[in-house]
């Protein structure tokens, strides 16, 4: 009893700084992911975290958090006994461990082993508020002890304060009539999974993406040719850290199946269905050129070339879509998501080409199939005033032959071209009239 009558006294004289001042500034997140309940006989219940796993937070707001990049401990537990418990990986002397005590550094964990070692602090103890995690080797005299990870994800062990002394982690270690313990427990399974193709990424590329995954640190992408299948190592395509993923290099009109795991130091959990995607059986147009002419009077003519896109086996390109978009002084068509391109007139022969179809070219040009083996063109007409000052940027959609349309032009591809772009016969050029001849 004398322990505690100590502990009592402390808490009423430093209760306003101790009890008030670090609950208001202890904010429990995302990061926070050590939950549920220690003991200890005089401290009483050790609670890691105010909030249900994946759930709501009551009261203020404290949790205790593992760096899964360091694999420090941070952050602060509470006992309604004792007040505020920290855990400080800032190794500072006096605030992540004591001066001259081994070792040297907070709270920690062996990702290996799954060990812990370092220290925490009781607050309201000051001094005598140390609590070791682990024996170490040349600890002299007593009874070994360990707060470890078990496989599950909970933790198990004690730990020891000269005050209070042992601390327990898990009600499992002991002849508790209370279940109880500590948990890091793995993330919630990723949700809202959608695969589709992406105009910009290619024909032969699926775009993943998911709702982010709660206290998830990694995603792991799993793909198989049929819906029903188990992540494994042999269908793993790759990891992240965002809650979307690039898959490039796939098969034209083929369908692919994915299952998305979240991962964190203390699990992994899945998807529990597959999601499918279906890439494009018709791939963008890469390569446009285009030239333009001034014909006497008017019209001016455009001549677009392009090359037909790649296509899956047994798939054709039924018709080409043309988009122009006028270059301004504020516009220059070249960029990638807003410029605004809208499909050539019903009335050009630009207007919705089909391959095999004969053109309608300016007088004097013979006539010829809009596309002869893989090179294909068409012509665009230009009349009224300003036609010399104009110039167009022109986006070209391949269409299967089942009406599905290819990628968007790749922006690299895109040019500018005036449909009459007159060379002037003279240019002024300024000079010295002493070097003039």
């Amino acid at each position: 009893m004398k322990v505690f009558r100590n502990i009592t006294i402390f808490l009423i004289i430093v209760g306003a700084e101790f009890l008030f001042g670090p609950k208001l500034m202890t904010l429990a997140g995302e990061e926070d992911n050590l939950f549920g309940w220690a003991w200890n006989s005089q401290a009483g219940w050790i609670s890691f975290n105010n909030c249900v796993y994946g759930g709501t937070c009551s009261g203020y707001n404290y949790g205790v958090r593992l760096d899964e990049n360091d694999y420090t401990l941070s952050g602060y537990a509470w006992s309604d006994n004792v007040g505020w418990i920290k855990f400080d990986n800032s190794g500072v002397v006096g605030y992540s461990y004591p001066e001259g005590g081994s070792p040297e550094h907070g709270a920690q964990i062996d990702p290996d082993r799954g060990t812990f070692s370092g220290w925490a602090q009781i607050l309201s103890l000051g001094s005598d508020g140390w609590i070791k995690l682990a024996k170490d080797a040349y600890d002299l005299g007593g009874e070994g002890y360990q707060v470890y990870l078990g496989s599950n994800g909970k933790l198990y062990g004690w730990a020891w304060n000269n005050m209070l002394g042992w601390i327990s982690f898990n009600s499992e270690d002991w002849s508790s009539n209370i279940a109880y313990y500590v948990t890091g427990q793995a993330p919630f399974p990723p949700s809202n999974v959608i695969v589709a193709p992406d105009a910009l990424s290619g024909c032969d590329t699926l775009n993943i993406e998911w709702q982010p995954s709660l206290y998830a640190k990694n995603y792991w992408i799993y793909r198989a040719g049929t819906a029903s299948f188990t992540p494994t190592t042999t269908n793993l395509i790759g990891t992240t850290t965002n809650s979307n993923f690039i898959n490039s290099d796939l098969d034209l009109n083929t369908d692919y199946y994915y299952h998305i795991g979240a991962s964190n130091f203390f699990g992994r959990a899945y998807t529990s269905t597959s999601t499918l995607g279906h890439t494009r059986a018709i791939c963008g147009v890469e390569v446009i050129a285009g030239q333009g002419s001034c014909l006497s009077g008017n019209p001016s003519v455009i001549k677009l070339n392009w090359q037909a896109p790649h296509l899956a086996p047994g798939v054709s390109v039924g018709n080409y879509i043309v988009k122009r978009c006028q270059v301004t002084e504020s516009e220059d068509c070249l960029r990638v998501l807003d410029s605004p391109f809208a499909e050539v007139a019903s009335s050009s022969d630009c207007f919705q080409v089909k391959p095999g179809v004969y053109d309608n070219p300016p007088a004097g040009v013979s006539s010829t199939a809009h596309c002869i083996d893989s090179d294909c063109h068409c012509w665009e007409t230009f009349t009224g005033e300003g036609v010399v000052d104009k110039q167009y940027v022109y986006k070209i959609i391949a269409v299967d032959n089942n009406g599905q349309s290819g990628d968007e032009t790749n922006p690299a591809a895109l040019i500018q071209i005036f449909p009459c772009a007159r060379q002037k016969s003279w240019r002024w050029e300024e000079q010295n009239p002493a070097t003039s001849t």
